[in-house]
């Protein structure tokens, strides 16, 4: 019986001893953060960076800064939305901590330009427009509401030109500006990692589509350095100015005709949402939906797991995983594939704008459906704001 005794007693012992080691949390879902650092201008602003919550459980992801200069929030569960004041001192940096029970906190550093250096002219471009000639030539324009579609510029617009030549893009249907430092060459050599005196000047226009001011470059450099463009410019006149952009660097021209941010606020709209099975052979299905309200258009191709409805939120289609999923807009000839917004008038189109990136959700219930947007175009114009209306099934065509 004592034998019997000390055997439990040396099982409750070890026993206990495993509890003492298991106090290590054990994590079920994930974090996925689609960038782990933001730039802000000196200035302030907001900052989006999209994240994947990887078998969630149910509930909310939050977000926390540590610094008071520095605010964060959650939206659609689906991307953390960052918002700085304006520095007038040093730079500096803070962290932002996504957090969600169940998941390990993943780290967002947040990094903001200093506000005591100062420029005659600061610019924060909007706009990235331009063409590859081949052989390493970009010419590209930055400005504050883009080109015409015939490639002017427009009236009352700011513009930045720069004639680079640089490395053979990868992808030459799609070429983007490579990184590395950009010389001014007065010499017009075209020289790898330069852009000439000859095509690269700066203008600005008037009301009537004039150039009110039009001055070349004395001295300039640029750096680019993962979708983060910087130039510094020297003029005759002394003036220095400081041009900067951070968004997509590929040298084609926009498909966009907005030139500033825009909301959506469609109510009444009629929602027809067609399924078209797993069309794509990627084990999803693939869901075309049209929203129409008078002169108003709204074009989603997306893709689903669900045969029912179309409901959940959706991002940017990039890589192989097509769940939750949305196809960027773009133009196949004079097709529109993927996501668009645009206003139709006597049959054409005279707002047109692709949806490149961002987050659309969608909730049907019963015959009514919900459609909110958080997505920017090919300019970096937002689009925001929501559609709902009458929601029916259409029959897919054979």
């Amino acid at each position: 019986m004592k034998k019997f005794l000390a055997l439990v007693a040396l099982v409750a012992v070890a026993l206990t001893a495993c509890d003492k080691g298991s106090t290590e949390q054990t994590f079920t879902s994930t974090i996925e953060l689609y960038s782990n650092e933001v730039v802000i201008a000196k200035g302030g602003g907001e900052k989006i960076v999209e994240f994947k919550l990887n078998n969630g459980q149910g509930g909310k992801v939050t977000a926390e800064a540590d610094a008071e200069w520095l605010e964060a929030r959650v939206e659609f569960n689906a991307e953390v939305v960052i918002t700085a004041q304006a520095n007038e001192g040093d730079a500096r940096e803070a962290k932002v901590t996504v957090k969600y029970q169940g998941a390990k906190d993943a780290v967002i550093t947040v990094k903001q330009k200093a506000g005591n250096v100062e420029f005659d002219e600061e610019f924060a471009a909007k706009r990235f427009e331009g063409q590859y000639f081949g052989s390493g030539n970009y010419f590209v324009t930055l400005s504050d509401i883009g080109l015409a579609k015939d490639g002017s510029h427009k009236a009352n617009g700011t513009y930045y030109i720069f004639d680079f030549y640089g490395n053979t893009p990868s992808d030459e249907e799609y070429p983007m500006l490579p990184n590395g430092t950009y010389t001014f060459d007065a010499a017009n050599t075209g020289a790898n990692g330069t852009f000439s005196d000859e095509n690269s000047w700066y203008g600005v226009t008037n009301a009537a589509g004039e150039y009110a001011t039009a001055r070349s470059y004395k001295t300039a450099t640029v750096t680019v350095e993962d979708g983060v463009f910087e130039a510094l410019i020297e003029f005759n006149n002394g003036e220095v100015h400081r041009v900067v952009y951070e968004g997509d660097l590929t040298a084609v021209l926009d498909d966009t005709t907005l030139s500033a941010d825009t909301t959506i606020a469609i109510e009444g709209a009629e929602i027809v949402a067609t399924n078209y099975g797993d069309l794509y052979e990627v084990g999803m299905q693939n869901w075309y939906i049209e929203v129409k309200k008078d002169d108003k258009v709204i074009l989603l191709d997306v893709f689903s797991a669900s045969t029912t409805d179309p409901s959940g939120v959706y991002q940017v289609l990039s890589g192989a995983e097509y769940a939750n999923k949305f196809i960027p807009g773009f133009m196949d000839g004079s097709e529109l594939v993927g996501a668009w917004y645009g206003s139709v008038s006597n049959g054409k189109f005279k707002v047109i704008a692709p949806m490149v990136d961002g987050v659309i959700k969608i909730e049907v219930l019963g015959n009514t459906a919900t459609i909110d947007f958080g997505v920017w175009d090919d300019g970096g114009n937002l689009i925001d704001g929501s559609a709902s209306g009458a929601y029916s099934v259409g029959k897919a065509e054979e």
